[in-house]
C-alpha cells in the first residue's frame, strides 16, 4: 500500500449511505442504491477537484476496496497543495455558521 494512504474510516449518515473520511477530513461517499435493479453500492469522491473518481459494487467490502484504490490515484494524480486548496473551499461551504443571518 501507498505511503499516502492516511487512516480512511466511514461515518453513518443514514442506513446504507456513509460519509468517507481521511484523518478526520471529508473526502466521499458510499450509499447503497437501492433504486437500482438490482441495488448496487455507489462511491465517489467529493473533493473538489476536476474529475473526481466515481464508481459502484455489488457489495458494501467491494465499494470500500474500489474506493480506496480510486482515492490513493487521485490523491496521487493532484498532490498535496491542490487536496489543500480543495479541503478549504469544501470546509468553508460545510461550516456551520454559513447560513445563520
Amino acid at each position: 500500500m501507498s505511503e499516502n494512504a492516511g487512516s480512511l474510516s466511514m461515518r453513518l449518515i443514514d442506513p446504507n449511505d456513509y460519509c468517507v473520511f481521511e484523518d478526520g477530513q471529508r473526502i466521499g461517499r458510499i450509499r447503497h442504491a437501492k433504486e437500482r435493479s438490482p441495488g448496487v453500492w455507489l462511491w465517489n469522491v467529493t473533493v473538489t477537484i476536476p474529475g473526481p473518481p466515481f464508481g459502484d459494487a455489488k457489495s458494501i467490502t467491494e465499494a470500500k476496496e474500489r474506493f480506496k484504490t480510486a482515492w490513493l490515484a487521485f490523491k496521487e494524480k493532484h498532490g498535496p497543495e491542490k487536496l489543500a486548496k480543495a479541503y478549504g473551499e469544501m470546509n468553508r461551504a460545510d461550516r456551520p455558521d454559513r447560513y445563520q443571518r
